[in-house]
């Protein structure tokens, strides 16, 4: 694209949007990082992994419970000692009526040696690391969708200043010919056949202009901006703004997809061991302190006389599975193809790396070979419209030569524009699949 086409193209694009507040894609993403809702969602998610991984740890720690309770024997009171047995014994009958109970008791216990239980911490910790890359590869998606977005409306907004260029250049013509009309220089055909299709360039501003105000509507909504705001993006396809560097690299070396699948296969071998580990034998130390005391009467603070029973227990349990019905061997065997099915995942997902990469590069390649071959295009059809529109001056050239000019000149100028946006995108994907495209929010 000539300077003086580009010139017009910045012109036309800031007067019509000199009231939106400005916003650079560097901009969008920071702002996008800050205020997107999944993003936030996901910080909520951070936290309540961080509480996972304390509640493991603390599942561990000394264990201490206190239970009390007091019965009442309303229906068929105990009596003590029993008749029939104190006739057995030969000793005299000294019934005592049991109405009521209190019970109470104070319990510890310390796990030992429980392998589960040291496994289960570790699990929870790769958790939080799975969630932290997890976070990352979404943000990586975000700060995609914003810059696909971003660039989407750039290519329309610089394909309705085509149209807009285009309809200003007829109206002149227009113009002229009302002129060359009342002259009769022309026919009152040309002038109805302009007017025809600058209604028809009026139509097509229209909807292109509707359906930019959709796409920032949707831009607004993936940064967390409430729809409707007015924004002028800053950011435009132009030859000056190629990016000079050639990007590639290799795709398996910096995926957050692919280290956080790594992760999710180390997560589920600590799970096989966590499953073997329940046929393992676990030690558990414990302390306890209880007392009682039985009434005939609700008086046990009243008699002195009777004295609470005190008990105290202190020991080591030690537990040892010796058969489960080999339900334990079934598990591992199912935690094993689960791991399997993750490295298969894995597997794939490197070749779709792979093909990604190489189709970005491709489309690169074209695009960057499109855009030199297009601004030649454009450059050639826009020298042809002024010979057009002064053939059509001079009555040496048809209505019709002139219409086909510029029509050829609006298609040269947009596809000089899809190349760029092509160019645009091939580049953001593979700054995505190398795994660099997040440094752009940073």
């Amino acid at each position: 694209m000539n300077r003086i086409g580009l010139t017009c193209l910045v012109v036309f694009s800031f007067a019509a949007l000199a009231s939106a507040a400005p916003l650079s894609l560097k901009a969008a993403l920071e702002e996008g990082m800050k205020r997107n809702l999944d993003i936030q969602k996901s910080e909520l998610g951070t936290n309540n992994i961080d509480a996972q991984v304390d509640a493991a740890f603390r599942r561990y720690l000394p264990q201490v419970t206190a239970s009390g309770t007091v019965t009442h024997l309303w229906m068929d009171p105990v009596r003590i000692p029993d008749p029939f047995i104190a006739q057995m014994l030969g000793v005299p009958v000294n019934e005592v009526s049991i109405n009521w109970n209190v019970a109470g008791s104070l319990n510890f216990s310390q796990f030992l040696y429980v392998p589960q239980a040291l496994t289960g911490i570790k699990m929870a910790k790769k958790g939080k690391e799975i969630d932290a890359l997890g976070k990352m590869e979404l943000r990586e998606g975000i700060i995609f969708g914003i810059a696909m977005q971003y660039w989407v409306i750039v290519y329309m907004e610089e394909n309705l200043e085509v149209l807009k260029r285009s309809k200003d250049n007829l109206s002149k013509t227009q113009s002229m010919i009302e002129a060359m009309v009342e002259q009769g220089i022309a026919k009152r055909s040309d002038l109805n056949t302009m007017t025809i299709n600058l209604a028809a360039l009026s139509t097509q501003i229209d909807n292109l202009s509707t359906q930019i105000r959709s796409q920032k509507d949707a831009l607004l909504q993936i940064m967390g901006r409430s729809p409707g705001e007015e924004i002028s993006l800053t950011d435009r396809l132009n030859i000056d703004s190629r990016n000079s560097n050639s990007i590639s690299g290799n795709p398996l070396q910096n995926s957050i997809t692919l280290k956080r699948m790594e992760q999710q296969i180390k997560l589920q071998e600590m799970n096989i061991d966590l499953v073997a580990q329940e046929m393992y034998p676990s030690v558990v130390a414990f302390a306890s302190y209880g007392t009682q005391a039985s009434r005939e009467n609700f008086d046990f603070f009243n008699s002195p006389q009777d004295k609470f029973k005190d008990d105290g227990k202190l020991g080591v349990s030690v537990s040892v599975p010796i058969f489960d019905g080999m339900s334990n061997r079934a598990k591992r065997s199912s935690a094993q193809i689960q791991k399997r099915q993750l490295e298969l995942d894995m597997e794939k997902q490197k070749l779709a790396l792979q093909a990604t990469y190489e189709n970005a590069k491709a489309v690169l390649f074209n695009a960057q070979k499109l855009v030199e071959r297009n601004e030649k295009s454009a450059n050639l059809a826009e020298e042809n419209y002024l010979m057009k529109e002064l053939e059509y001056k001079e009555q040496v050239a048809p209505i019709t030569d002139l219409l086909t000019a510029d029509n050829n000149m609006q298609t040269a100028y947009s596809n000089l524009i899809n190349a760029l946006y092509t160019e645009k995108t091939a580049e953001l994907a593979l700054e995505q699949v190398l795994g660099i495209l997040r440094h752009r929010a940073e």
